[in-house]
């Protein structure tokens, strides 16, 4: 029997439903582009409109699209879009058609969106533009966007299954189950293999089996099979042998023991993954269209069509027991064996995960995040969600209940170690279906680590990257001396966590956090944008009693902003091979300033056992400095970093000549007018973690670097002074052959390179 017979002609008067009716009409008024030739009824209330449409078909048309082609329309309850039919017998295979049951006439997909959201604009007129419009396309070979499965499914089964990749990847000898994911949706199924599934489950009677068609045997299906022969044949077809693999399978499966009743009473779910294929045949790399056929019938019936199984109920506990000798396929019992298409979904994993944010490939690169804490926890949950890295965390932190307020975990895991807490989280995301993308936490202080000391050591050496999370200037520097090859990184809010800031060294690592931390402190002196950056205080609150028991008063939402803006620019620069320095500054509004400076390279001098680091943008300033004041001399105070622990001191800023400086072509005297407050200042903008490092000056032309006897008892003064501190005293001399350094301390030992 045809699809058309159960078919009622009407008279077009006669239709009752409102889009039908309203359709009808404008079919009537357009007859330039379409005319009516029938009006059916079906028994379940459904309506159609059959009429011939002007497909605006080129004379030579790449698809054979006829000028006129025979549609029919069809229109079920509001709640459902409309489904438009070729009803031209042999009407060509194109992409872009919804797969349909075996015997009914193609149909094609003229809208991909949700009905719910078509239907707010839908009317006749659009409609009908939309299917000249897929006819048109259809015609020129334009119709199929290549990261989509080709062929949509009209008429789903309600039942959704989820799946994990690597299921369709390794499925010899292993046994698969489905079990309920959810305890208030029956038809919510996650597929695992049987000795991963969670523990207090409701494992169902689902057996879920897997194949993959090879992309060279890839041909788009155009009907959907209605029963299991006619699935086989297809995957015949596509160098699937499914009918043989099942009758294999059967044997294993087969048992006539109590214990194996609930096997042999479930159903088949039939996974196949075919490779998505765009339409000039090339393969699109990582995209599987998945499709699940759920049989209604057991597996034991299916094994006795497949003459593998016999029924005894009566004898065997089981219903089943195998058939000895095996006989041949029952192919009647096997047509008669109907299947359904289910829903299916990949599970979310690291790889899928890429996909979605819009990449080619996860990021394997194994990271080592030193702090949990509020930026920290959003930083790793967004990457990890766009399929980066493999993680170790960091941290012996414990989460208290003022924490919850700007973290990621919850009020369950107050009291536990942030590091494995946020650990578990993170697993959580793909569990129980991925293998954990976090190998493991330790629960350690960076700076301390204790009986954890080799774990961590091991950690950081295996890194590929090492990202400091933990607001400490003290973790910081640690992490950068560190003796192991991966790169480093370093974000972090500024006080009142109205900006972020990340800085990120170089592929090679000839700049390191130390260097980008002094470039950072220039910007913050130099850029208008960061004036107050870290003067900013946010309101303070006491979380409890004790004297350090104080807190910002800062909103989640502002966090969740700022720690997105530094995931963001972290991914891409740990994607470029240069090093970076970025600060993202947002205000009450919501608007967001970046600031981001060249990084520049350095050069280190090792004097005393001090080493001196001045980058090429600090050395370029006191040049031009000389060259305005040329050919007298000129010079002024500097600005650093200096780490006594360490015995490193980075130039962070040159300061101009006092107006009161004497500056002539045969010496310069600094003045003191304004210095004073200008230096406090500058240390009060930085939170004092720059300081007065010495002096710089400049040389006339044709004179060398060496430093002047004056030089020399001036820096020996400098050294004494700074003694006080247990400091050395730095001078440098900028000339026509570069910069000289030298430093001094209070043994008046000198040390210089010219």
């Amino acid at each position: 029997m045809s699809w058309i017979d159960e078919w009622v002609l009407v008279p077009p008067s006669e239709l009752s439903l409102p889009q039908a009716k309203a359709v009808l009409v404008y079919l009537q008024s357009a007859v330039e582009i379409a005319s009516v030739s029938e009006t059916h009824r079906h028994p379940s209330g459904v309506e159609m409109i059959v009429a011939n449409i002007q497909t605006g078909a080129p004379q030579r048309p790449v698809v054979e699209i006829e000028r006129i082609e025979p549609i029919g329309i069809v229109f079920g309850p509001e709640a459902a879009m409309p489904m438009v039919m070729m009803l031209r017998d042999d009407f060509p295979d194109t992409e872009h058609q919804q797969l349909v049951p075996d015997g009914f006439p193609a149909a094609m997909c003229i809208d991909d969106r949700p009905w719910d959201e078509a239907r707010l604009t839908w009317t006749p007129a659009e409609m009908l533009q939309r299917i000249q419009l897929w006819f048109r396309r259809a015609a020129r070979g334009e119709l199929h966007d290549p990261h989509q499965p080709v062929d949509p499914f009209f008429g789903l089964s309600p039942l959704k299954i989820v799946i994990p990749a690597s299921v369709l990847s390794n499925t010899e000898g292993l046994e698969l189950v489905g079990f309920r994911t959810v305890p208030d949706d029956p038809e919510i199924f996650t597929v695992m293999p049987a000795g991963s599934m969670p523990q207090a489950t409701d494992a169902h009677r689902l057996i879920p089996v897997t194949y993959c068609v090879p992309p060279e045997r890839m041909s788009r299906m155009r009907k959907a099979p209605r029963n299991l022969a006619a699935l086989g044949a297809i995957l015949t077809d596509r160098g699937v042998d499914m009918l043989g693999d099942l009758r294999a399978r059967m044997r294993v499966w087969a048992g006539s023991e109590e214990r194996d009743r609930a096997r042999l009473n479930g159903v088949l779910a039939i996974i196949v993954a075919f490779p998505v294929i765009a339409p000039d045949g090339s393969e699109r790399p990582g995209l599987l269209d998945l499709r699940v056929f759920i049989t209604l019938k057991s597996l034991g019936e299916i094994g006795v069509a497949l003459g593998q199984l016999h029924a005894h109920e009566g004898t065997a506990a089981s219903g089943f027991a195998r058939a000895i000798p095996t006989g041949d396929v029952d192919e009647a019992a096997l047509a008669a064996c109907p299947i359904q298409m289910a829903q299916v979904h990949r599970a979310f994993d690291p790889d899928w995960a890429a996909t979605l944010a819009g990449r080619a490939d996860r990021d394997p690169r194994k990271v080592v995040l030193v702090g949990a804490g509020a930026i920290g926890s959003h930083l790793a949950e967004y990457l990890i969600r766009e399929g980066r890295f493999d993680w170790t965390v960091v941290d012996d932190d414990r989460l208290l209940p003022h924490n919850l307020a700007r973290h990621t975990l919850g009020g369950m895991e107050n009291g536990h170690v942030k590091a494995s807490a946020l650990a578990n989280r993170l697993n959580s995301i793909f569990r129980p279906t991925t293998e954990p993308p976090v190998a493991r936490s330790i629960d350690a202080n960076v700076l301390r680590p204790g009986s954890r000391e080799g774990e961590l050591d091991e950690a950081l050496a295996a890194a590929s990257v090492i990202i400091d999370a933990s607001a400490s200037v003290a973790a910081s520097r640690h992490l950068a001396d560190l003796d192991v090859p991966g790169r480093r990184a370093s974000v972090f809010f500024n006080p009142s966590a109205e900006a972020v800031v990340a800085l990120v060294e170089p592929e090679d690592r000839s700049l390191t956090l130390r260097d980008l931390e002094a470039q950072y402190h220039r910007a913050v002196l130099q850029r208008p944008e960061l004036e107050r950056h870290l003067t900013a205080i946010g309101e303070r609150f006491a979380y409890t009693g004790a004297c350090r028991a104080v807190t910002n008063r800062v909103p989640e939402s502002r966090i969740a902003l700022l720690s997105s803006l530094a995931s963001a620019g972290l991914a891409q620069a740990l994607s470029n091979a240069g090093g970076s320095i970025r600060v993202w500054s947002a205000d009450p509004d919501g608007r967001v300033i970046l600031s981001d400076p060249m990084v520049a390279p350095v050069s280190r001098y090792p004097l005393l056992n001090w080493e001196i680091t001045v980058d090429a943008d600090a050395h370029a300033q006191m040049v031009a400095m000389r060259d305005r004041f040329l050919p007298s001399e000129t010079g002024g105070a500097a600005i650093g970093i200096v780490d006594s622990l360490a015995r490193k001191v980075h130039l962070v800023e040159a300061l101009p000549a006092p107006p009161d400086s004497k500056c002539s072509p045969s010496g310069f005297e600094r003045g003191i007018a304004g210095l004073s407050d200008d230096v406090t200042g500058k240390l009060a903008r930085t939170m004092d973690q720059t300081q007065y490092i010495g002096e710089w000056h400049s040389h006339p032309p044709d004179h060398p670097l060496s430093p002047s006897p004056t030089d020399v008892v001036q820096l020996c003064r400098s050294a004494l002074n700074a003694s006080l501190e247990s400091l050395p005293a730095l001078s440098l001399i900028v000339g026509d052959e570069g910069l000289n350094v030298l430093i001094g301390e209070s043994r008046l030992e000198l040390g210089g390179i010219n």
